[in-house]
């Protein structure tokens, strides 16, 4: 049953970096049950296993970061409504794909989505478009709208809720379902990369959604194989990990420029995509 206590001060370190940056915690979680489990010599999960108790551990993180947002009150809840009703039915289908798919092409899926959204976010360092006025200068149907957060602090937030934002939150609340991860990144993707919304309504935003989408996947993988087959040994220490790691990550979100930032999720990402690739190929 104790097999697995090192991964509690892992989770919380984990918890505190995802949660500050807006980004999924099953980004490190996944990886890290594949690639430290084999060495370490403890019990492995297979790789739809190791992403469905990611899945897990992020829910329970994202909604200790949750509260923390919910205290600040630095969430689009318009933006936030407008993502759950294309991400939700799309999470729960992947969820249904991942346990017909072999573990090579999860690991290959993983890899590739961590590419491409690196990729993504490195080019999309670029300035807020706004002008003097804080008018959008992006699309006439984009809304611009301030939104005041609990210290009075107001942020100028300017977003449009069109068919490629939709596109972009199902394509990762699919991914979500499958491989643990996606639903974060599209999210911070679209409104930083796209609309340069301020990272700390960004990060909110987006953990909102992250947690609902991923209650709906996590609720659906316990329909299809049971409560019985969770790792609660392992669970048991990254739950009250990201609980803590959730809590300390939301106090530092903002704290970092947005273009360093990103810059750091960027590299994660690559890096990421990197080690998972090597692992399926030796699975090949």
């Amino acid at each position: 049953m104790l097999e697995y206590w090192f991964m509690f001060p892992i989770s919380i370190i984990i918890a505190t970096i995802a949660m500050a940056f807006g980004i999924g915690g099953a980004v490190f979680f996944a990886p890290t049950f594949i690639l430290l489990f084999p060495l370490l010599h403890v019990t492995i999960l297979s790789p739809a296993d190791a992403f469905g108790a990611a899945l897990i551990t992020e829910l329970a993180g994202f909604s200790s970061g949750l509260y923390g947002y919910l205290k600040k009150q630095t969430i689009d809840y318009e933006t936030a409504r407008f993502f759950l009703k294309f991400g939700i039915p799309l999470s729960i289908i992947g969820t249904l794909i991942k346990r017909l798919l072999p573990s090579v092409i999860l690991i290959f899926g993983f890899s590739f989505t961590m590419f491409f959204l690196s990729a993504f976010i490195w080019h999309s360092k670029t300035p807020a478009t706004h002008n003097s006025e804080y008018v959008c200068l992006f699309h006439k149907y984009s809304i611009s709208k301030i939104i005041a957060d609990k210290e009075g602090k107001t942020h100028h937030v300017c977003m449009n809720h069109d068919t490629v934002g939709a596109l972009g939150v199902m394509a990762g609340s699919m991914l979500t379902g499958m491989i643990s991860v996606g639903i974060g990144e599209s999210v911070i993707s679209n409104l930083r990369g796209r609309f340069k919304v301020p990272l700390s309504v960004a990060s909110g935003t987006s953990v909102l959604v992250v947690v609902v989408v991923v209650l709906s996947s996590t609720f659906t993988d316990l329909v299809l194989v049971g409560i019985e087959s969770i790792p609660w040994s392992l669970v048991m220490f990254t739950v009250p990990g990201v609980i803590i790691g959730g809590q300390i990550g939301s106090k530092f979100s903002g704290k970092l420029s947005a273009n360093t930032t990103e810059t750091i999720i960027s590299i994660i990402f690559f890096a990421m995509g990197i080690l998972m690739a090597l692992v399926g190929y030796s699975k090949i």
